[in-house]
Order: structure tokens, then C-alpha cells, then sequence
């Protein structure tokens, strides 16, 4: 056997220690920051299920701790709202609340999705030819021509109504609607989701056809074509999509698989409701589950807490996103005491405002949340459910006992 040199143990000793040293500074820094990364397995444990995560590698998800909370605020009327604006009288209080609501968020330099069911609009055509209604506030223009003229985006609502129509009758007003639907249904009681709920065709809900349009009932020359979902859910607000995030839903029970071949964007709402600006209940009598943005405030501490994965070690970012639904109207009464929308707005947007200031939060539209995912998050889909968060569990035994209740009815 060939003699070892003391040259040749002085090398390895050497390369010993070295290793050693490398190892040992490897430890350190994997002690000093155990929350960079965290296998799926490890996240599951903690707040997620099988439908939370929509994401191409979730193997290597990184919690950078700073990603923004993009903000949408969205008003809406409905179908029903016939009586509340068929006078001259009654259309004047309307549109001076209007007025109001929108001169608040111009002043805090908030751009927003104004969404309307086809009887305000129909008002609006009635009424706002008269001159001296356009002198009311507006500068000359009619109401519709207004919100555009401060950058509010015009999307149509509806439920028993054709949204190609509601487009057509506001283009009469000389306006450009945007491509956002404003709402549906997408879950109904049921059994297959959840226990106690069923997926519905959103699809059929718009009546969309294999073009991409949707097309007029009342005025047949109408065609409209979405590109932006937003507030899907259940009839009486029982258990909506309170989901952060985007992606390009399926249609039925495949809406919380992001479909690349889908050209409609899906901007998760969160949890958008709050006493603040709807007062303690919805008009179906659902309890308000959230108050001073509680539901944004937990979103973002999570984030700050890297609770919440921000993109993957590939380099995916991951886009968060939350609403604020406010009321079409000045005076909310569904609730245990009237709740004025401007004021209860200005105390919402002034407990948000240190997280604006901060850069955690930030306001946009539905249309421009999809352009920003688009153009600098990649169009990486990604989405988190209500799960995690502190009211959860209350929002769903209460959507739960609603159903167990109709269930007689179902059989």
C-alpha cells in the first residue's frame, strides 16, 4: 500500500474543515430563514384545500412578505329598482346620491366599477335630456357622460335581464360600457360543493355564446362581449366567491380551474361586504360578517406575516386582490339602523387609508386589476378562498342552515 505524505493529510484536513465550515454556515442560514420556502404540503397543512391553489409549480412557493393588495370598489342597483326611479321626483334623488357617491371617490382619487340593471339605465334615458338636469352637478353632460369624464368604468349588471341590452341602452347616452360583467350566479343549495351547495353554468347565466358574445334580447342588433368577471355568487349574498386572486374560470363545476383557452379574466372580489357602507345585514337578511375593512386588513397581514405565499422560486409573482361592494343608492335600510353610504364610505376609505399610504393596498378597477395581472404578474393564476380567515366558519353555518332549510323544498 502507498504511503500517505504528511503533505497529502495536511490537504485533507484542510478540506475537512472547509466542508465542515460551509455546512455549518448552510445551517445558519436556513435557521435564520425557515420562511422563504415551504412545500406544498407544509401550506396545505396550515389554511389551504385542493381548490385553493391554481398555479403551475406550487413546489417552491416563496413568502416575500410584500406583495400589494389591489383594491376594487363596486357599486350596484337591480332589476327591482323599477319603483325607485320611475318619476322625475324619485330619478333626481337617485342621481343626486349618485352624484354624491361619485364625488367622494373622486376625491380620494378612487377609480371604480359603477354597474347598473337596465331600469336606472332606462331612468336615465327618460330624464337626463332635459337640460336643466345636466345642469344639476355635471357640467352639462349627462350623468353617464360624467362618471366616464372622471374615469368610472360603466359595467352592466344583471339577473333576469339581458346584458347585451343593458350595454345597448347606455351606449344611447353616448357613453362606451365597459366589458366587465357585473355580477351573477354561480352556486346555488345543493350537495356536490362544499355539502350543501351546487355549481351553476355562469355560461348559460349570460347567455354566452360559442363566439364570445352575448346578443340582445329586447334589441336584437346588441352584441356584447365580456372580458372581466366580476362578483359571481349565490342568490342573497349566502356564500359568493370570496376569493383573492385571478384567473380565467371554467364554466360550472370547473370555475376554480383556470382554463388558459377562456378569454374572460375572473378578478376575485374577497370578501367585499362591509357594515360599514351595507349595515348589519344584506336585504335577504344574511349577516355582514366584516366592519373597517377587516377582511382587507387581515388579507395584508397575512401577506406581512408571509401567512400567504407571494410567487414560486421560479419567479411567478402572485396577484392578491379585494373588493369594497357599496349600495347604488344614499340610504341603506336593510340593516338594524339606516346606514348613509357617503358617510360610512369616508370612514371605510379613511381606516384604509394608512395601508394606502403604506403602498399594501392599492385602488383600481376591475378592468385595470386584469390589465396590471396581464402585463406584470404574467397571468399567473393564482387564488386563496375565505378558509383562512377569521369569519369563515360563521359564513358558511350560516350559508349551510339556509340551505338545510330549503332542503324540504328541493326533494
Amino acid at each position: 500500500m502507498k504511503k500517505i505524505t504528511t503533505q497529502q493529510w495536511a490537504f485533507v484536513i484542510s478540506f475537512l474543515i472547509l466542508a465542515g465550515g460551509l455546512a455549518f454556515e448552510g445551517w445558519r442560514v436556513f435557521q435564520e430563514k425557515p420562511e422563504v420556502l415551504m412545500n406544498v404540503e407544509e401550506v396545505d397543512d396550515q389554511f389551504l384545500d385542493d381548490d385553493d391553489i391554481i398555479a403551475d409549480d406550487v413546489n417552491t412557493l416563496v413568502y416575500g412578505k410584500d406583495a400589494p393588495v389591489y383594491v376594487t370598489v363596486y357599486t350596484h342597483n337591480e332589476d327591482s329598482w323599477e319603483a325607485l326611479v320611475n318619476s322625475k321626483v324619485k330619478y333626481l334623488e337617485y342621481r343626486e346620491g349618485l352624484l354624491e357617491r361619485a364625488e367622494l371617490l373622486a376625491e380620494y382619487d378612487i377609480s371604480w366599477n359603477w354597474q347598473s340593471d337596465q331600469p336606472v339605465v332606462e331612468a336615465m334615458l327618460e330624464y337626463e335630456d332635459d337640460l336643466g338636469v345636466k345642469e344639476e352637478g355635471t357640467n352639462g353632460k349627462n350623468i353617464l357622460e360624467y362618471l366616464a369624464w372622471q374615469g368610472a368604468s360603466l359595467d352592466p349588471h344583471a339577473h333576469t335581464n339581458n346584458y347585451a341590452d343593458i350595454v345597448y341602452l347606455m351606449s344611447q347616452l353616448g357613453v362606451e360600457p365597459s366589458s366587465v360583467i357585473g355580477g351573477l350566479t354561480h352556486i346555488k343549495c345543493g350537495k356536490e360543493y362544499l355539502g350543501f351547495l351546487d355549481y351553476m353554468s355562469w355560461h348559460e347565466e349570460i347567455d354566452l355564446q360559442a363566439d364570445g358574445y352575448v346578443y340582445g334580447e329586447e334589441y336584437p342588433e346588441a352584441r356584447w362581449k365580456p372580458e372581466i368577471l366580476s362578483d359571481p355568487g349565490m342568490g342573497g349574498h349566502y356564500f359568493d366567491d370570496w376569493s383573492t386572486g385571478l384567473w380565467r374560470p371554467g364554466d360550472g363545476e370547473d370555475f376554480y380551474t383556470d382554463d388558459p383557452t377562456n378569454d374572460i379574466i375572473y378578478v376575485g372580489e374577497g370578501y367585499p361586504h362591509d357594515t360599514l357602507v351595507i349595515g348589519s345585514t344584506h336585504a335577504s337578511g344574511v349577516e355582514i360578517h366584516a366592519s373597517r375593512g377587516q377582511y382587507i386588513k387581515e388579507l395584508v397581514q397575512k401577506i406581512k406575516e408571509g401567512t400567504l405565499p407571494t410567487g414560486t422560486e421560479d419567479g411567478d409573482r402572485f396577484m392578491y386582490t379585494a373588493s369594497i361592494h357599496v349600495r347604488d343608492t344614499a340610504i341603506v335600510t336593510e340593516g338594524s339602523e339606516a346606514i348613509n353610504t357617503v358617510e360610512g364610505l369616508r370612514t371605510l376609505l379613511e381606516a384604509l387609508q394608512p395601508l394606502r399610504e403604506q403602498g399594501k393596498i392599492i385602488f383600481v378597477d376591475f378592468e385595470e386589476a386584469a390589465d396590471i395581472w396581464q402585463k406584470e404578474y404574467d397571468a399567473v393564476p393564482w387564488h386563496i378562498n375565505l378558509e383562512s380567515f377569521s369569519f369563515y366558519d360563521e359564513v358558511k353555518e350560516q350559508a349551510q342552515d339556509h340551505c338545510e332549510s330549503r332542503a324540504p323544498a328541493r326533494r
